[in-house]
């Protein structure tokens, strides 16, 4: 555990509250919220939330409505991937700190650069599924969830989430030797298993709470044959036109999305990829509260919900589509419903939530070149470019290939690199490695960087490049992983017991999550964060 310092001391109010005047009586103590709750949407962008603003009527409209808002808070990192966009907020730290640069990456094993998944975890096994399981053994720094254990012993750590990478991630550190499998809950869905599983870092079965709920998953969530545009009418206009050459494989890019469609296989994979993979997770997560007597117990509880679908449906039909207009409405609709079953369950005035997400996403290159935007998709071009460009300087990477020859070349190569009309910018491993004054986009991919844990093409060349804005690498949907704003900006909410409502101007981080939640709490955080408390109280 970090040195930490306590926000009881920097923020006195954070426990007490009056109506008193100054010559009154004492303060009264206010009981802290006893459930903390961080909810990270996958790919969900502040543009989204805004154009759809008039349609919302469950659950973004409470956490908008009831929360205080920072709707232009950023990543402060370049490699906008999954897993650092799951960490950062967690930890409070930046990618280079917490370790976890990307949703993979390469190390120097065995004299040679071999590719490491960010949870991955070949020592441990799939509980509840077959093969090797996954664990926080990559994640360098402990998080919100650890602080809270480290605060109050009897504290249950609860992360859920449609993908291994949010679910361990956002579960910091707890679970590590299993010396308190009451305490530490992990689980994702498996599209093999048919159901949420977990892995022997955290326990050696499923509790019967898991199981039973994982034995009517396909039955509940994955029974009707057919995703429907169930959306009245007049809706129709808020989105791009559904059926467009250019979203999914190019042929089922419309309504009505069925599991017998190519892409989908089985009922499974048909959740997974569409908006009942989140409404299962948040049924998960009331089994979880109830059984787990979550925030019920005396000590605050901590509960990290991870909503993959946005994500899944954005990279297949771009956050414009109908398809990502249909799937945010029924989330709405669906994290509404687990906001009133808490307010019912443990009330209103008993929990917190910190509401954000992991990254955002490049409209389709074709839909922004309709709008009158610039948008080039590539395919093997760039690497082709690099493979030019590595003939004609001929660089050698590895910890052994270093010196001022070594050096020269990659900037050779960087050079080259720039000269290609949709690279915007070259940059060497000694670059990334510097604290040499840099421009804002340098310090975000330096943000990004830890020497031992490399990008494909960082292990590959030693030079990292930054794309045109606007370019993609991608042969059909869309993605995100650069540092411009459509794949930074997210929005940033906090509400609950302590926290006024209203939009907020101003900076914010999605670092400054975790260290704003610890304030709420009441609980110390350690020294030395990145992020810091921006509630406005």
């Amino acid at each position: 555990m970090r040195k930490t310092v306590s926000l009881l001391a920097l923020v006195p109010l954070a426990l007490f509250a009056s109506s008193c005047t100054p010559d009154g009586p004492d303060p009264v103590p206010i009981t802290p919220p006893q459930l903390a709750v961080v909810v990270v949407v996958d790919q969900l962008t502040p543009e989204l939330l805004e154009r759809y603003d008039g349609l919302w009527e469950g659950g973004f409209r409470t956490i908008l409505d009831r929360g205080q808002s920072f709707p232009r808070a950023v990543h402060d990192h370049a490699i906008t991937f999954t897993s650092p966009g799951h960490a950062s907020p967690v930890t409070g730290v930046i990618p280079a700190r917490h370790g976890i640069v990307g949703n993979s990456w390469r190390e120097w094993r065995d004299g040679e650069w071999q590719s490491v998944s960010s949870v991955a975890d070949p020592d441990t096994e799939t509980i509840g599924g077959s093969g090797s399981g996954s664990s926080p053994h990559n994640l360098l720094v402990d998080g919100l969830p650890d602080w809270i254990v480290e605060a109050h012993d009897e504290a249950r750590v609860v992360s859920l989430s449609g993908k291994s990478t949010a679910g361990v991630l956002m579960g910091g550190q707890a679970g590590g030797g299993r010396d308190a499998l009451d305490r530490t809950h992990v689980y994702w869905f498996s599209t093999g298993a048919e159901g949420f599983v977990t892995s022997s870092w955290y326990r050696d079965e499923l509790p019967d709470w898991v199981s039973g709920f994982n034995a009517t998953v396909i039955d509940r969530f994955g029974s009707e044959p057919c995703w429907e545009d169930d959306l009245p009418p007049e809706w129709a206009e808020q989105s791009r036109r559904d059926e467009v050459e250019y979203e999914s494989d190019g042929v089922h890019t419309h309504f009505p999305h069925c599991i017998t469609d190519e892409p989908f296989r089985d009922a499974a994979h048909f959740i997974s990829r569409t908006p009942r993979l989140d409404e299962a997770t948040l049924a998960l997560a009331r089994e979880a509260v109830v059984d787990l007597e979550l925030g019920a117990r005396g000590a605050p509880d901590y509960l990290a919900i991870a909503l993959s679908g946005t994500d899944r449906v954005g990279h297949e039909y771009g956050p414009f589509s109908r398809e990502q207009l249909v799937n945010l409405v029924t989330l709405d609709r669906a994290l509404g419903g687990f906001l009133e079953f808490l307010d019912e369950t443990i009330g209103e005035e008993r929990y917190v939530v910190g509401f954000t997400s992991d990254h955002g996403v490049l409209p389709l290159p074709e839909y922004l070149e309709e709008r009158g935007d610039f948008g080039l998709r590539l395919t093997g071009e760039l690497t082709e470019a690099y493979e030019t460009a590595v003939a004609r300087v001929g660089t050698e990477t590895g910890p052994e290939h270093q010196g001022e020859e070594v050096e020269e070349a990659r900037r050779q190569l960087a050079g080259l690199l720039e000269e290609v009309e949709w690279i915007e910018a070259g940059m060497t491993l000694e670059e990334l490695a510097s604290d040499a004054p840099a421009d804002s986009f340098l310090t975000l991919y330096r943000n990004s960087f830890h020497p031992e844990r490399l990008s494909t093409r960082q292990a590959r060349w030693g030079v990292e490049t930054r794309l045109t804005e606007g370019v993609l690498v991608r042969s059909s949907g869309t993605t995100h992983g650069v540092p411009y704003l459509h794949d930074r900006a997210v929005p940033l909410i906090f509400m609950g017991t302590g926290v006024p409502p209203g939009e907020m101007g101003g900076s914010a981080r999605t670092l400054d999550l975790a260290p704003s939640m610890a304030e709420l709490l009441g609980i110390p955080v350690p020294e030395g964060l990145d992020g810091r408390s921006i509630l406005v109280r």
